[in-house]
């Protein structure tokens, strides 16, 4: 028979208070070389302006073009400690944000696919990325960079059996 009990307020757990772990230490080399591209770039960019734009203009053009740099090579560098993940029975929790600040929550029940991926710095270092596309849209997937490989592989092969051992369940109460 259906119910549809009422649930307060102080029964619902809070995500809050769980313990998140943090993503290796070699991943901020990842970011400081991310960084370093961004930062030889906007450089770059500037230096030409500089050879090819009349004297007045200059200041116009290269002072936005440095300030913008400047922030997309400081927030991921000030940003990377905040990135933490979880996981919990029935759901994988992922933070981050330094300004803008979020959880992400996906049930296992949701996943549909789990891939591991690794760029060629990041197989360097041994590193790579717990990729978990959900059924909803792109903005609710997960991304847990900064795992060593074993971990990866390891998380992987437990949310699959995961996903499985759901699917059953759904199938057997059919």
């Amino acid at each position: 028979m259906f119910e549809n009990t009422l649930v307060e307020l102080d029964e619902v757990p809070q995500y809050q208070e769980i313990t998140f772990s943090g993503l290796h230490n070699n991943y901020k080399k990842i970011v400081l070389l991310n960084s370093l591209v961004t930062l030889v770039l906007g450089v770059g960019v500037c230096v030409a302006l500089f050879f090819l734009i009349d004297e007045i203009e200059k200041f116009y053009a290269i002072v936005p073009i440095l300030v913008l740099t400047g922030l997309l090579v400081l927030l991921p560098l000030l940003s990377y400690k905040k990135k933490k993940y979880a996981f919990r029975q029935h759901d994988v929790l992922f933070k981050k944000g330094l300004i803008f600040k979020s959880t992400h929550i996906s049930p296992y029940i949701r996943l549909q696919h789990v891939v591991i991926k690794q760029g060629w710095y990041a197989k360097k270092l041994g590193l790579a990325t717990l990729v978990m596309y959900t059924a909803a849209n792109n903005f609710s997937d997960i991304s847990i960079p900064g795992l060593t490989l074993e971990e990866a592989e390891r998380w992987k092969s437990f949310l699959m059996n995961r996903i499985q051992e759901l699917n059953d369940e759904s199938e057997n109460q059919s």
